[in-house]
């Protein structure tokens, strides 16, 4: 009959859930003391062999960090060395053999779910969910934390990235002849001192981007398509800055020298055509918001049919003509004609994006490689409700400026698939010596402090004995036996 916490099994009251949740609780704290078990032997075994004259034991650092099976203590060694600026720096053996990365007292694996659960969730609902999923509990406040440590770490990658660029150092292996960007924003609220001063508005507006290859079939459907090794940033920054992490960012994994033909797509923003003023760069006016302003602005369907196929077929000079016939017939109504001079004044400010790619005749697009279609453009709706509206907009959400900049950053690197990644190698085992004082108290003592007299106290003597087989030939089973009882306290034996 299995007990736990003092309670039957077979005691009436207790439902399937009862149990389940105990045994559960049980063995992650079973788990628990056998990761300690193992990490301590782990770390002795590398104190033993590692170079003692590069490497000086500083002694044991009690550590507690927060795992899915619950809170993991445990010592391990921390070890001075010599840096190459010649300072001396502080580091742990064990975590750079184990690559724990931990972000404050939190283990990647822990991290890992919180960051999954907080793409969707609340701050709160991601600290319940994981209380929930895990033999551990967290507060909201502990989720934030390790949102704005994740955010903070992509954001110095973005501007690093911007940095190399900036210093021509980046110039990525991958050879393409085409390349696709689309860009749009997103306008959320704000709050506090972020909150716009000017005008009624309390939203800003934070940009997304995409660069792809072109499109193929989606896997198993002969009709649906879908983007090729889709990339996408996003910041709250002006143009200049948006426009630097787009040329960084495909600077990061193309040669840019190989490519023949970039076409950026937008809805008409000043921000968005700034970003298509470099050779062989061509802009183009996005489908659905082209055909979305024909729509608004035109009230008669017949009319309205005629000028989205105009644009539709390239005839760019034709519908702009037909567009002023309609301003000129629709003279009397103030309402009508306040929206066809709106839709005019649209068209031409994006005049040099009316034409879409595919039928200009100024432009020789290189033929896809095998597997590849290049098809029209306007996937960027559905990425930016995917990417940020799903979770920034909506249920009386506002933000603060670096609240959304980091769930943003972190939101379009889980749409890179580079979210995981990040977090495993954001985070170095190496202490600085401005912290090496922490450590100070828990250096093993002198020889000369060990030497010195003690006082006089009531002792009770222990007696010892050899290890077992000690002196004796060794074979599998003999060392078995001394691995099993070495460095352990005789309550902890079984028998």
């Amino acid at each position: 009959m299995i007990v736990l916490d003092n309670l039957s099994l077979v005691e009436s009251g207790l439902s399937f859930k009862d149990i389940e949740e105990k045994i559960y609780k049980t063995v992650c704290d079973v788990a628990c003391k056998i990761m300690k078990e193992v990490l301590e032997h782990l770390d002795r075994r590398l104190m033993e062999k590692r170079d003692s004259k590069l490497l000086r034991n500083k002694g044991l650092k009690h550590t507690c960090i927060k795992t899915i099976m619950g809170n993991l203590e445990f010592d391990r060694r921390i070890y001075e060395f010599k840096m190459d600026d010649g300072k001396k720096g502080f580091k742990f053996l064990l975590d750079e053999q184990l690559q724990m990365d931990t972000i404050g007292h939190y283990s990647s694996s822990l991290v890992d779910k919180v960051i999954d659960n907080i793409c969707d969730l609340s701050f709160r609902k991601t600290a319940a969910n994981i209380e929930k999923l895990s033999n551990q509990s967290i507060s909201h406040t502990a989720v934030w934390n390790i949102v704005k440590k994740v955010g903070t770490t992509i954001e110095n990658k973005d501007i690093n990235k911007m940095n190399n660029y900036n210093q021509g150092k980046l110039n990525g292996a991958k050879e393409c002849k085409v390349v696709f960007q689309e860009m749009d924003g997103l306008w959320i609220s704000m709050q506090g001192k972020d909150r716009p001063q000017s005008g009624k508005s309390r939203k800003k507006e934070i940009k997304l981007g995409i660069i792809y290859e072109g499109w193929q079939k989606r896997p198993g459907s002969q009709k649906e398509y879908e983007v090729i090794n889709k990339t996408t940033y996003t910041t709250f920054e002006g143009s200049k800055v948006f426009k630097a992490l787009g040329e960084a960012t495909l600077a990061e994994i193309y040669n840019v020298d190989e490519i023949h033909t970039r076409i950026i797509n937008g809805d008409g923003a000043p921000w968005i055509r700034q970003s298509a003023d470099a050779e062989a760069v061509y802009y183009q006016l996005d489908p659905f918001h082209r055909s979305q302003a024909i729509v608004r602005a035109v009230k008669d369907k017949s009319e309205r049919k005629a000028v989205i196929k105009l644009f539709n077929e390239g005839k760019a000079t034709e519908g702009l003509e037909y567009i002023t016939k309609l301003l000129i017939k629709y003279n009397n109504d103030e309402k009508a004609f306040k929206k066809l001079s709106d839709l005019y004044n649209y068209f031409v400010a994006n005049k040099s994006g009316l034409v879409p790619y595919h039928l200009r005749k100024d432009l020789v697009i290189p033929q896809p490689p095998k597997g590849v279609e290049f098809r029209t453009l306007g996937t960027m709706e559905h990425n930016i409700c995917d990417i940020l509206a799903k979770r920034l907009k909506g249920r009386k959400r506002s933000w603060s400026n670096k609240g959304a900049t980091n769930i943003a950053k972190i939101l379009t690197e889980k749409a890179n698939n580079r979210i995981g990644s990040i977090v495993e190698n954001a985070y170095k085992n190496i202490v600085s010596d401005e912290l090496a004082h922490r450590f100070e108290d828990i250096v093993v003592l002198h020889p000369e402090a060990v030497d010195r007299n003690l006082k006089k106290c009531k002792s009770y003597n222990m007696k010892k004995a050899a290890m077992p087989y000690d002196g004796c030939a060794m074979t599998e089973g003999r060392n078995t036996i001394r691995n099993l009882i070495r460095n352990r306290t005789m309550n902890n034996l079984g028998f």
